[in-house]
């Protein structure tokens, strides 16, 4: 289907290339699709960026280092928190991986049913039921 968007041609490394393709295959979409998405994500951090930048470009050489020296910490900041939400994942999908692993991140976990003691039925004895008197049909 013709589109009036523009496009661009990108070429990925082999690991990149296969993620993507796991992605739109678990997803159900196409590879474009998927890293359509992903660069809409990070268009209002770029633009930010190309912001400062222009502002670098039009500024004396203090104000250029200055902001060189923010961008340089934003980045750092982005980095960390990326590498963050990356290990936070790979801790995620390793969490399947060995017992001794599994067993290291799971505490194992003690259930008592209802928590209601085994012997508590004879501190409080169950009484049985009186019989009720039927009504309806033969009884008059």
């Amino acid at each position: 289907m013709p589109t009036i968007k523009p496009r661009v041609a990108v070429t990925l490394e082999p690991q990149t290339h296969a993620v993507i393709e796991r992605i739109a295959f678990f997803q159900g979409r196409s590879r474009g699709a998927v890293i359509s998405d992903l660069l809409d994500s990070v268009a209002p951090a770029l633009t930010r960026t190309v912001s400062l930048l222009e502002a670098a470009a039009a500024a004396p050489d203090q104000v250029k280092q200055g902001l060189r020296d923010v961008i340089e910490g934003v980045h750092g900041q982005l980095v960390a928190a990326s590498g963050d939400a990356i290990n936070q994942l790979d801790m995620l999908i390793n969490s399947g991986g060995s017992a001794q692993a599994r067993s290291e991140a799971d505490p194992h976990v003690v259930t008592r049913g209802s928590g209601i003691p085994a012997n508590a039925e004879e501190a409080h004895p169950i009484k049985p039921r009186k019989p009720r008197k039927q009504r309806g049909v033969g009884h008059e």
